[in-house]
Protein backbone atom coordinates (compact mmCIF):
# COMPACT_ATOMS: atom_id res chain seq x y z
CA UNK A 1 0.00 0.00 0.00
CA UNK A 2 1.26 3.52 -1.11
CA UNK A 3 1.98 6.10 1.44
CA UNK A 4 -0.30 8.64 -0.28
CA UNK A 5 -2.99 5.58 -0.34
CA UNK A 6 -3.11 5.40 3.53
CA UNK A 7 -2.97 9.10 3.98
CA UNK A 8 -6.26 9.27 1.41
CA UNK A 9 -8.12 6.41 3.46
CA UNK A 10 -7.17 7.97 6.20
CA UNK A 11 -8.69 11.73 5.11
CA UNK A 12 -11.76 9.59 3.51
CA UNK A 13 -12.83 7.40 6.39
CA UNK A 14 -13.02 11.39 8.15
CA UNK A 15 -14.90 13.23 6.18
CA UNK A 16 -17.38 9.79 5.52
CA UNK A 17 -17.16 9.84 9.81
CA UNK A 18 -18.39 13.74 9.21
CA UNK A 19 -21.46 12.46 6.63
CA UNK A 20 -22.55 10.06 9.16
CA UNK A 21 -22.60 12.44 12.08
CA UNK A 22 -24.70 14.91 10.38
CA UNK A 23 -27.13 12.20 9.16
CA UNK A 24 -27.62 11.18 13.09
CA UNK A 25 -28.10 14.27 14.05
CA UNK A 26 -30.54 14.71 11.48
CA UNK A 27 -32.41 11.55 12.49
CA UNK A 28 -32.27 12.37 16.13
CA UNK A 29 -33.62 15.58 15.51
CA UNK A 30 -36.71 14.30 13.33
CA UNK A 31 -37.11 10.99 14.68
CA UNK A 32 -37.18 12.06 18.65
CA UNK A 33 -38.12 15.78 18.45
CA UNK A 34 -35.13 17.28 20.19
CA UNK A 35 -33.23 20.42 18.91
CA UNK A 36 -35.12 21.32 16.04
CA UNK A 37 -32.83 24.61 16.04
CA UNK A 38 -29.98 22.76 14.92
CA UNK A 39 -31.58 20.78 12.02
CA UNK A 40 -30.81 23.70 9.41
CA UNK A 41 -27.35 23.39 10.96
CA UNK A 42 -26.66 19.55 10.51
CA UNK A 43 -28.19 19.80 6.69
CA UNK A 44 -26.51 22.78 5.62
CA UNK A 45 -23.03 20.72 7.50
CA UNK A 46 -24.10 17.85 4.91
CA UNK A 47 -24.51 20.03 2.18
CA UNK A 48 -20.92 21.72 2.60
CA UNK A 49 -19.39 18.06 3.15
CA UNK A 50 -21.30 16.58 0.59
CA UNK A 51 -19.37 18.56 -1.96
CA UNK A 52 -16.17 16.85 -0.60
CA UNK A 53 -16.94 13.65 -0.82
CA UNK A 54 -16.60 12.54 -4.68
CA UNK A 55 -13.43 13.98 -4.57
CA UNK A 56 -11.95 11.71 -1.65
CA UNK A 57 -11.77 8.59 -3.84
CA UNK A 58 -8.77 9.27 -6.07
CA UNK A 59 -7.61 6.26 -7.97
CA UNK A 60 -5.09 4.13 -5.92
CA UNK A 61 -6.77 4.21 -2.59
CA UNK A 62 -8.91 1.38 -2.84
CA UNK A 63 -5.88 -0.88 -1.37
CA UNK A 64 -5.07 -1.29 1.96
CA UNK A 65 -7.76 -0.67 5.29
CA UNK A 66 -10.88 0.44 3.20
CA UNK A 67 -14.77 -0.27 3.27
CA UNK A 68 -14.59 0.93 -0.46
CA UNK A 69 -15.26 -1.99 -3.02
CA UNK A 70 -13.67 -2.12 -6.11
CA UNK A 71 -16.11 -1.12 -8.33
CA UNK A 72 -15.81 2.60 -7.26
CA UNK A 73 -12.93 2.70 -10.04
CA UNK A 74 -13.88 -0.12 -12.07
CA UNK A 75 -17.24 1.56 -12.59
CA UNK A 76 -16.68 5.17 -12.70
CA UNK A 77 -19.79 6.35 -14.24
CA UNK A 78 -22.43 4.30 -11.91
CA UNK A 79 -20.03 5.94 -9.24
CA UNK A 80 -20.53 9.46 -10.20
CA UNK A 81 -23.80 9.37 -10.68
CA UNK A 82 -24.43 7.71 -7.29
CA UNK A 83 -22.56 10.68 -6.36
CA UNK A 84 -23.88 12.97 -7.54
CA UNK A 85 -27.44 11.29 -6.30
CA UNK A 86 -25.82 12.09 -3.11
CA UNK A 87 -24.88 15.79 -3.59
CA UNK A 88 -28.19 16.65 -4.63
CA UNK A 89 -29.78 15.11 -2.17
CA UNK A 90 -28.03 16.75 0.37
CA UNK A 91 -28.59 20.18 -1.24
CA UNK A 92 -31.93 19.21 -0.80
CA UNK A 93 -32.01 18.64 2.58
CA UNK A 94 -30.42 22.00 3.04
CA UNK A 95 -32.88 23.26 1.10
CA UNK A 96 -35.68 22.31 2.83
CA UNK A 97 -34.41 22.75 6.33
CA UNK A 98 -33.87 26.05 5.91
CA UNK A 99 -37.56 26.09 4.45
CA UNK A 100 -40.44 25.86 6.77
CA UNK A 101 -42.66 22.98 5.04
CA UNK A 102 -42.36 19.83 7.61
CA UNK A 103 -43.45 17.70 4.28
CA UNK A 104 -40.59 19.02 2.29
CA UNK A 105 -38.45 18.12 5.16
CA UNK A 106 -39.79 14.82 5.39
CA UNK A 107 -39.57 14.08 1.64
CA UNK A 108 -35.67 15.41 1.47
CA UNK A 109 -34.35 13.39 4.24
CA UNK A 110 -35.82 10.44 2.71
CA UNK A 111 -34.41 11.22 -0.67
CA UNK A 112 -30.87 12.18 1.19
CA UNK A 113 -31.10 8.50 2.82
CA UNK A 114 -31.97 6.70 -0.15
CA UNK A 115 -28.44 8.09 -1.58
CA UNK A 116 -26.24 7.35 0.95
CA UNK A 117 -28.55 3.67 1.03
CA UNK A 118 -27.54 3.27 -3.34
CA UNK A 119 -23.91 4.02 -2.40
CA UNK A 120 -23.66 1.52 0.46
CA UNK A 121 -25.63 -1.18 -1.13
CA UNK A 122 -23.26 -0.87 -4.33
CA UNK A 123 -19.91 0.53 -3.48
CA UNK A 124 -19.07 -0.16 0.19
CA UNK A 125 -18.31 -3.32 1.70
CA UNK A 126 -20.77 -3.95 4.42
CA UNK A 127 -20.20 -5.78 7.92
CA UNK A 128 -22.74 -8.04 9.92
Amino acid sequence: VLADAVADIAYRQGVMKTVGGHMAAIGAILRFQVHPEDLALHANGMATIANVVPGVFPAGSGEGKTEALPEIWSKPDEFKQAMDKFVDAARGMAAAANGADPAAIGSAVRSLGQSCKGCHDNFREEHD
